[in-house]
């Protein structure tokens, strides 16, 4: 599992990669989590909950604040989906499809879109986009999302951090570190 590549830094506003790193000690408070069928670690904050599903060529994974539900519902962590062969399994390209998901994602009832922004580096094409959901029913939450396409592999990323807004400030100073600091290997 140490063979893990690629080191990317995904948050906003600033983004950097490094190639070929391997997993350093985790800052205090947080400990590596492998994804197996993804070849990609992230860092888990002590007391949450790591839970992974679906299939080698599409799985999903979840590292949450509080156990997730039957229905995949949590109020503060993240999920990362892994696609291999977009194409095959979207009929687009893995970066053509990042990006339609991303155009559409903020709007609608509800919703109001923070910020975004995108960047291409080699192979990788990088969406992210940050938005504010006021559901009438529910409290309303911060979701960040970023989709990263390997356009050499046809492999998509589409992670997702989100927390109750009132609870965002203190969430966000763990998502950020968990969403910088992914591991991925880029033959994936």
């Amino acid at each position: 599992m140490l063979r893990l590549l690629i080191l990317l830094l995904l948050a906003l506003p600033a983004a950097a990669q490094r190639f070929d790193a391997r997993l350093g000690s985790p800052p205090a408070g947080l400990a590596w989590q492998p994804l197996p069928a993804a070849k990609a670690a992230m860092l888990l904050p002590t007391g949450w909950h790591y839970q992974a599903e679906g299939l080698k060529a599409a799985p999903t994974y979840y590292l949450t604040q509080e156990a997730v539900g039957e229905s995949g519902e949590f109020a503060t962590g993240l999920s990362l989906q892994v696609v291999r062969k977009a194409t095959a399994r979207t009929r687009h390209p893995a970066a053509e499809y990042a990006e339609l998901l991303l155009l559409r994602t903020g709007f609608g009832p509800g919703k109001q879109r923070l910020d975004k922004a995108s960047s291409a580096e080699g192979a990788w094409h990088r969406w992210t986009v940050r938005y504010r959901e006021a559901a009438p029913d529910a409290e309303p939450r911060i979701v960040y999302q970023l989709a990263l396409a390997n356009t050499r592999t046809d492999t998509l990323y589409l992670l997702t951090f989100e927390s109750p807004e009132k609870d965002w400030p203190a969430a966000w100073a763990l998502g950020e570190v968990m969403v910088r600091e992914l591991v991925l290997d880029s033959r994936q």
